[in-house]
């Protein structure tokens, strides 16, 4: 059951690199959720970093770059980078780290993309879910990259491929499972729009890695039904240097609750998702 669960899953996720200019500012996980093979991720994988700052994802250099196992290097565009909830206690936005890609119409070509049909329910508590993602613990049979001759013809650009996410083919994302452990809401009523936002965090009892984030959390059913955003991390007293954090074993997950917000937003400024 699982090993068709993970044939049907795999396809639709991505390795996503990031460029601002030829400097590469971030990779990690995403997923096809529509039939137009529009990208859920992590806002963080978008920027490289956290909070979430405008000016990171409107650069106009900023490339995004998404490789699906088997299909060429696809460039995409943000339509939505973080979700600020404006709460009326907190003296400033709580953000929710998810972000949506739309592929950019100059691709050279615009192949079908796999994708995994996207669920705004959240699990529920100790529901078995699974997580996908491209984590670093994978690497390469033999470490086979490492012991290229760096003059030997087609090594640069062996590189340049790894580079844009061709790992993807030659590994495919890394599959766990766990259950919901615990579950928390935040709901905002009082959005700049007057618009009502919820989203659930989840923490799941099994640890992704770096290189993970923004892959999906998908139920028994093959629905996505959250984003993975982060390791939880606990902390242990190392003596005299005070208290260490420490990775705790779980992974934090976002619910796709917000799309609701966003499919409304897209809706308004004539954008099809």
């Amino acid at each position: 059951m699982h090993s068709e669960l993970y044939q049907r899953v795999s396809p639709a996720c991505c390795y996503i690199t990031v460029f601002s200019g030829d400097e590469k500012i971030s990779e990690g996980t995403g997923f096809a959720f529509s039939t137009q093979g529009e990208v859920l991720t992590a806002a963080h994988v978008v920027t490289g970093r956290w909070p979430i700052r405008k000016s990171d994802y409107q650069d106009p250099s900023q490339r995004i770059f998404c490789k699906f196992p088997g299909l060429p290097v696809l460039e995409y565009a943000v339509l939505v980078c973080a979700i600020d909830l404006e709460v009326s206690a907190f003296k400033s936005p709580v953000q929710i780290d998810l972000a949506v890609l739309l592929l950019r119409s100059d691709n050279a070509t615009i192949p079908a993309v796999p994708y995994i049909p996207a669920r705004t329910a959240a699990p529920r508590l100790g529901e078995q879910v699974f997580m996908a993602g491209y984590s670093e613990e994978l690497e390469l049979p033999f470490r086979v990259n490492t012991l290229l001759q760096p003059d030997f013809p087609g090594v640069d650009q062996f590189h340049m491929a790894m580079s844009k996410g061709y790992m993807a083919d030659m590994m495919g994302p890394l599959f766990k499972r766990g259950v919901v452990g615990n579950i928390r809401s935040v709901v905002a009523e009082n959005t700049e729009a007057g618009d009502r936002v919820q989203c659930e965090v989840m923490y799941i009892d099994n640890a992704m890695h770096p290189g993970a984030s923004g892959g999906p959390l998908f139920n028994a059913n093959g629905e996505a039904v959250g984003v993975v955003s982060q390791r939880a991390v606990t902390s242990v007293d190392s003596g005299d240097k005070g208290m260490l954090p420490i990775p705790s074993g779980c992974t934090v997950a976002v619910s796709l609750a917000p799309m609701i917000l966003v499919a409304k937003r897209a809706a308004e400024a004539g954008i099809k998702s």
